[in-house]
């Protein structure tokens, strides 16, 4: 039977007609499946049309499924079994091919990554050197610095001490000058000084920078001598230091330092003996005194008890 006059046939024919769908053909390993699928469908058809007995309709079915299959050319060996296997390995490739590229990107981002961290701890080591260093030059540089500052001190203790043994020398040698010759005793103003008083002893007076003017040693002699416990007290004298010129530099200026008792008996003696001591004024307890009838005029605060003649009588005499 020719199956383009059957209804499976015709029906065949028309689905080969139709219009291609856009999707794609399913794969060839699955197209045996669908036509031996297709052949069995008409020959039942052609059965159901053209009925007969049961034998003859079971040997039509079998009759048009071989005529349909040998028309596609199909057999029962050869439906294809391992034909997949062949479009698989394309697959397997690939995917091969992307665990190897896979691998090769993750090693190369952890190359990439020790470099990194390569450079960071490059870069941090030598920071941390470079600290290192800047601390040691600032250490380096603070020790010189000490050493410097030592220096400069032992230098300026050195040429104190020098200049104290000077000064020592120097008094050493007016003390012993006025003991051997006591010309102060026999000074312009000495008359006038026996005259209200008498001396009966030469006061030690130290001296830094020359002698001291007879008039001032002369009148010296005479406080020691007169008032009760001024024998044993330091009498500073000449000294370069002093901002009065008219002071102690020109020796006409001595510091009786005493206590606050001694020195209200010591100031009260001068102002009792203004005249034959040769008085010009007279500093005691931050006050002047210029003349015997005069007041106290207060000063301004210098910043210590040794400035403010808290502990000493500051006394200038005329020459």
């Amino acid at each position: 039977m020719d199956p383009r006059t059957t209804t499976s046939g015709r029906a065949a024919d028309r689905r080969a007609q139709a219009p291609r769908s856009r999707r794609r053909p399913p794969s060839a390993v699955r197209r045996p499946g669908l036509y031996l699928g297709v052949a069995t469908a008409g020959a039942l058809m052609v059965n159901v049309v053209f009925g007969s007995d049961p034998g003859a309709q079971a040997e039509a079915g079998v009759s048009e499924s071989v005529s349909v299959a040998q028309e596609l050319g199909l057999t029962a060996g050869s439906v294809p079994t391992a034909a997949a296997t062949p479009d698989l390995q394309p697959l397997e490739q690939l995917t091969a091919s992307r665990s190897t590229r896979e691998a090769e990107q993750t090693a190369a981002q952890q190359a990439q990554a020790a470099a990194d961290q390569a450079e960071i701890d490059r870069q941090r080591a030598e920071a941390e050197a470079a600290v290192r260093a800047a601390e040691e030059a600032a250490k380096a540089a603070e020790a010189a610095k000490a050493a410097e500052a030592a220096k400069a001190a032992e230098a300026a203790k050195a040429a104190e001490v020098a200049r104290a043994a000077d000064a020592a020398k120097a008094a050493e040698a007016a003390a012993a000058e006025q003991s051997e010759q006591p010309a102060p005793a026999a000074a312009p103003r000495s008359a006038a000084v026996a005259a209200g008083v008498a001396a009966s002893t030469v006061a030690r007076i130290s001296n830094s920078a020359g002698p001291t003017k007879p008039a001032a040693q002369a009148a010296a002699n005479v406080v020691v001598s007169n008032v009760p416990g001024a024998a044993g007290i330091t009498i500073g004298g000449t000294r370069a230091s002093a901002a009065d010129p008219h002071g102690h530099p020109s020796g006409l200026a001595l510091d009786y330092m005493c206590s606050s008792s001694l020195g209200d008996a010591i100031a009260a003696y001068h102002i009792a003996h203004w005249d034959e001591l040769g008085v010009e004024y007279v500093i005691w307890k931050q006050r002047m005194l210029s003349s015997p009838n005069g007041s106290w005029k207060p000063m301004a605060n210098r910043g210590s008890p040794t400035a403010n003649h808290m502990d000493h009588v500051h006394v200038n005499y005329r020459g």
